[in-house]
């Protein structure tokens, strides 16, 4: 029993470095400011 508990709590904390490694990548793919596929513009460039 206590071993599945630990096989589950493995699975959460890889399922959650996964998940914020690819949270961290789409925020760095974020900051590229080339992107011209943007919906809505920044209010400092419509000024």
């Amino acid at each position: 029993m206590l071993k599945a508990i630990r096989r589950l709590f493995g699975l959460f904390a890889l399922l959650a470095m996964i998940f914020g490694a690819l949270k961290s990548l789409f925020e760095w793919l974020d900051k590229n400011e080339l992107d011209s596929n943007e919906i809505f513009e920044d209010e400092e460039h419509a000024l």
